[in-house]
């Protein structure tokens, strides 16, 4: 099976309960690949280590340390999302994630980032020595992280602005079985083009170079959510839609509504697993 991940913030939070139940039903995967906030719990899942992933979701991510508009209006502190704290203070010093095992390949690791210099999805494998950075690169949301991350003098930025759910592209992995798409909000959900605040926000905080993709977003999230369309109705791709009334945005900071978002992807699980045979 190909298990594609997207993001959107702490929505991920539903996922990786889904992702939970997966791996606990021992449900085979040969290829996992997430997008933007999706890239994390991909890690993880590769790791064999969902239940650690759940954890740093419940405990870490609704918090002010993690999301900080404090932060994120003071162009000269910290960024708004504490990318670097979670990846540089408590995931590698934890030593919560093993970057061996979630690089060896069963399932095959596969995050998505965007190549700043000419505004293209990149499909990377990370292996041990670089996952962190990709992994750094891959959550590099323009607005909340506001940097632009360099692995191997090249600039990217989070995968998520230029492919929200990488479903099309060859892997270099063999797979057999299904594509299963994992959204964390309804496909049919078309993303607006970004309001007043929006667009001054980016002018604001986003760096130069990364501005017009920024703003240009919504095209290339929706032109994906439309070719996924195609795919689901055309029966090559199964399509794992959140439930009604998940409680999870984009920024959420209410361990209740994560920890309630979370048991929802594990319900979410067992209709998946029904599907699966």
């Amino acid at each position: 099976m190909r298990l594609v991940l997207e993001g959107g913030g702490v929505r991920a939070a539903y996922a990786a309960g889904l992702l939970q139940e997966l791996q606990h039903a021992d449900v085979p995967v040969d290829a996992v690949i997430g997008s933007s906030s999706g890239a994390i719990n991909a890690a993880f899942f590769a790791a064999r280590q969902m239940d650690t992933c759940v954890d740093l979701w419940s405990e870490h991510v609704p918090s002010a340390r993690f999301i900080s508009w404090r932060r994120q209006f003071t162009p000269w502190g910290a960024p708004g999302l504490g990318v670097d704290d979670m990846l540089d203070n408590v995931i590698t010093p934890g030593k919560l994630l093993d970057l061996q095992r979630a690089t060896q390949g069963a399932p095959a690791l596969f995050l998505t980032v965007t190549d700043v210099a000419d505004c293209e999805m990149r499909l990377v494998r990370p292996e041990a020595s670089n996952l962190i950075e990709w992994l750094r690169a891959a959550l590099a949301l323009p607005v909340g992280y506001n940097r632009i991350v360099e692995v191997d003098g090249r600039g990217y930025i989070d995968g998520g602005v230029s492919c929200p759910a990488c479903f099309e592209e060859p892997l270099d992995v063999e797979v057999n079985g299904p594509v299963v798409v994992v959204l964390t909000r309804p496909m049919q959900t078309a993303k607006p083009p970004p309001v007043f605040w929006e667009r001054l926000a980016v002018r604001l905080i986003v760096p130069e170079s990364i501005r017009g993709l920024s703003l240009n977003q919504h095209h290339l999230h929706n032109g994906v959510m439309g070719r996924l369309r195609s795919a689901v109705d055309a029966g090559e791709v199964i399509l794992v839609d959140p439930p009604k009334g998940m409680p999870l945005s984009r920024l959420t900071r209410d361990p209740g509504k994560v920890r309630e978002g979370i048991a929802m992807g594990r319900d979410r699980a067992r209709w998946l697993i029904d599907q699966l045979g």
